[in-house]
């Protein structure tokens, strides 16, 4: 990617992700301690997760933000639910 759009691509977003069945922001890198919740890895995730659930999409290449959005929106409680921690099961 040009260094261009380091600043635009690279940018902390607002926008939660559903992580352990609650909404979350993705934590810093662990070894550089730079913020991995941008735009870039937060959109990507959303994107793939509502490619895998919609696949009646329309060509992902031409969806917007907003799009991206409103669709993994439609999947949020789902996401919560599928994605909780569940207790494990008790050795007999």
């Amino acid at each position: 990617m040009p260094r261009g759009h380091d600043p635009f691509f690279g940018s902390v977003v607002a926008t939660q992700l559903v992580r352990a069945g609650e909404n979350a922001t993705l934590p810093p890198d662990r070894e550089t301690g730079k913020a991995q919740h941008t735009l870039c890895n937060v959109y990507s995730e959303m994107l793939l997760q509502i490619c895998r659930d919609y696949p009646g999409l329309p060509d992902p290449r031409t969806l917007t933000m907003g799009q991206v959005r409103f669709f993994y929106e439609g999947l949020r409680s789902e996401l919560r639910e599928h994605t909780k921690p569940r207790p494990k099961p008790r050795k007999r």
